[in-house]
């Protein structure tokens, strides 16, 4: 099992490595399948034969244009693609999730109304019950509970932060 895999999730994902072409960093391996649903182009989409040849990852680097490549050389920009993909975006409405639409947004406003957040817990639970469709939903075709466990910590340190910013001005306006 890859290191963004957890004991709930139980397809068995594309675990290959490739260097993207756009900015040098390691790729996940994702399958052509997942590609093809996530792409604009109506003679690419649902299409996986279509598809030009090779593996296929994903770029995980945010200042990085690419989302697909292949070790051939192809890539796909997020202009290319059907919707947000959380790696690449700084906006904490875009899914963390996309399965059960968990965001940092929803994660952070959890928080706040009950002072804690259960969301890792409820998506494996979701998952062990056959509930989750990563390799259709989420544009990395695999497991999200990697993703889920740093939008719960980036929501955490925005509430921190937004806690600091109002403690200070409490202290200055006294």
């Amino acid at each position: 099992m890859s290191d963004d895999q957890h004991d709930c999730c139980k397809v068995n994902f594309p675990t290959t490595k490739g260097k993207c072409p756009a900015c040098g960093a390691m790729g996940k391996g994702v399958s052509s399948f997942t590609v093809s649903l996530f792409l604009k182009d109506p003679t690419l989409y649902l299409r996986e034969k279509s598809l030009p040849p090779g593996r296929y990852y994903i770029c995980e680097t945010r200042s990085c244009p690419t989302v697909y490549f292949t070790d051939s050389g192809v890539q796909f920009n997020k202009t290319d693609i059907r919707v947000k993909v959380w790696q690449k975006e700084d906006d904490p409405m875009v899914p963390a999730c996309y399965c059960f639409g968990n965001s940092v947004a929803t994660i952070q406003n959890e928080i706040i109304q009950t002072g804690n957040t259960d969301v890792i817990s409820r998506i494996g639970a979701e998952v062990r019950a056959g509930n989750c469709r990563c390799e259709v939903t989420n544009p990395q075709g695999s497991c999200c509970l990697g993703n889920v466990a740093k939008a719960v910590k980036i929501a955490k340190e925005n509430l921190t932060h937004q806690l600091s910013i109002v403690r200070s001005k409490r202290q200055t306006s006294v």
